[in-house]
């Protein structure tokens, strides 16, 4: 018979990122390879090309090969920090469209040899991007209208052109693009998944989810899984918590970001999501929770977002680097270091 691990006798409620630790983000990676490739390319936007998407798709390991130079670019700002695929399509896309850099291999030697952590490099984009458009700065910033510009792009390779229009209630910028949502896959058997979830739930464990995904985004696969049924209810975190949170503060005059690697979306999920986002950001919260609860995560954001918070972390190696980042998470001491979570368990 199956049971908790014996690590985690000391922890009550176990933390789980979403993607590279229960879905593989696979299917997100080529999502961001396509928004670049299509914002880079499309006469659109910024090339000169009448894109065929039914093409893209057909080529879409091609083109993510190339716009990640084979996966490199990926892990290199994962260890940086940038967590949302989003921001990883961002990132390269100004790059690129400045000419900072010339190719994308010359972005992953850039980023390598530079210093820059996640907000640094959003930074860094914003202001060559402004240089670049004659925008202001501002507009050029996370969650503003270029990066706006890059998530909706995504997401009408997400949703599909005609979702797209019923979700967000605009006319996509192209049109005829088919629906990648159905292409979600877990980042281990299903079957394990469902056996670990069911596992730890059953020996008294509290399982939460807090995810760079929005909360359409992450439905589906839980719906489709049926694993909902294994989290607290009111322990989904999820990044439209994010972005209600930094908007109702800019109403209130003060600019904050709280993605990862900020551990707001970790808390958000430990001291549930009908907690007062103005307590979290106080620390007006029972930090005896900390002690009991452990971050699962196969990224550096999430590693940083846990030690910021206070918590252990669990670094799972079914993220894009595999077991190669085994090395980095020794290195930046995380507490555990796990093949996947179906070693969470035993039998």
């Amino acid at each position: 018979m199956a049971k908790c691990a014996q690590f985690l006798d000391k922890y009550e409620y176990i933390i789980f990122d979403m993607d590279g630790v229960i879905t593989s983000e696979e299917n997100y990676w080529d999502i961001a390879a396509l928004t670049v490739y299509e914002l880079l390319n499309s006469s659109r936007y910024y090339g000169n090309e009448q894109l065929d998407v039914i093409d893209c798709l057909n080529r879409v390991k091609e083109i993510r090969s190339e716009v990640f130079y084979n996966d490199k670019i990926i892990t290199l700002v994962k260890e940086r920090g940038v967590n949302s695929n989003w921001d990883l399509g961002y990132v390269v896309f100004a790059y690129m469209l400045t000419k900072k850099c010339e190719s994308y291999k010359a972005v992953y030697d850039y980023i390598k040899e530079s210093s820059l952590m996640a907000f640094d490099l959003y930074e860094e984009c914003a202001r060559l991007l402004a240089d670049k458009l004659n925008l202001p700065v501002e507009l050029c910033r996370r969650n503003e209208t270029i990066w706006n510009m890059c998530r909706d792009v995504f997401q009408e390779w997400y949703f599909g052109s005609d979702e797209f229009e019923v979700f967000y209630n605009t006319k996509p910028r192209m049109p005829g693009k088919l629906s990648m949502e159905m292409r979600e896959v877990p980042a281990i058997e299903l079957s394990d998944v469902l056996a670990v979830l069911k596992t730890l739930k059953d020996g008294g464990k509290k399982l939460m989810i807090a995810t760079g995904r929005s909360d359409r985004d992450v439905s589906n696969p839980m719906a489709l899984w049926d694993i909902r049924k294994y989290f607290e209810s009111d322990a989904i975190a999820t990044y439209t918590h994010i972005m209600n949170a930094e908007e109702n503060f800019l109403k209130e005059g003060k600019k904050v970001i709280l993605t990862k690697p900020e551990p707001y979306i970790f808390l958000k999920a430990l001291y549930r999501t009908t907690c007062p986002d103005g307590k979290i950001i106080a620390g007006d919260y029972d930090k005896s929770l900390l002690s009991k609860a452990l971050v699962v995560g196969d990224a550096g954001s999430d590693l940083f977002a846990a030690k910021r918070m206070g918590c252990d972390f669990l670094a799972v190696l079914t993220g894009v680097s595999g077991e190669k980042a085994k090395g980095y998470f020794e290195k930046e001491n995380a507490e555990y270091i796990l093949p996947s979570i179906k070693e969470m368990i035993t039998y």
